[in-house]
């Protein structure tokens, strides 16, 4: 890491109890490639309650922070990370966009919804779409994808995008509360 990045990383984790800055650090800056993954596991196998602080990670300015911190996020799965996630769909940066799309994948079914609310209610890039398209890939089964096959193209397609993606992202939506209304509790 930079001098000016790990100056970065330490004025964030000042925040965070000493032994749990004391793993992101080595999960990060270890040159030791098995010091840096036994780090990165232990960190995977703590208590839930570090996912947010680590939310916080992923706010610095600093690509090679957010990077690797949303390397270790993502394998939480955690729900609290979807509006996160979602947000990082939009990055600079291709890796952490991937990774935010990942992210949503492993968190599973819970985060189709407020993609489709990403889209429909939020100022879609292209960028931020195709993100989506690629979540969402990730996330529905083959009859879905079927089903929303307008959807996936208006997501693809940068011309179109602010006149049919948000209203397709809409009628999946309707589609979505209209199925889960038809089920009946058992």
């Amino acid at each position: 890491m930079k001098k000016t990045d790990i100056i970065k990383l330490e004025k964030i984790l000042n925040d965070f109890p000493e032994s749990l800055g004391k793993l992101i650090k080595e999960s990060f800056e270890s040159k030791n490639y098995r010091k840096k993954i036994d780090a990165r596991n232990t960190l995977v196998k703590k208590d839930k309650t570090i996912v947010p602080p680590m939310h916080k990670l992923l706010e610095s300015e600093s690509n090679l922070i957010r990077r690797k911190a949303i390397k270790i996020v993502e394998l939480f799965a955690d729900r609290r990370s979807i509006p996160v996630f979602i947000n990082l769909l939009d990055d600079d940066e291709f890796e952490i966009r991937w990774i935010a799309a990942e992210g949503l994948v492993r968190i599973g079914r819970y985060s189709i919804l407020p993609l489709l609310e990403s889209v429909r209610y939020g100022d879609s890039s292209f960028i931020h779409n195709k993100a989506v398209h690629h979540a969402l890939l990730g996330l529905l089964n083959e009859k879905e994808k079927e089903n929303l096959l307008s959807l996936f193209n208006s997501l693809d397609d940068y011309h179109e995008l602010n006149e049919t993606a948000s209203v397709e992202a809409s009628k999946a939506i309707k589609a979505i509360y209209k199925r889960k209304s038809r089920v009946k509790p058992s």
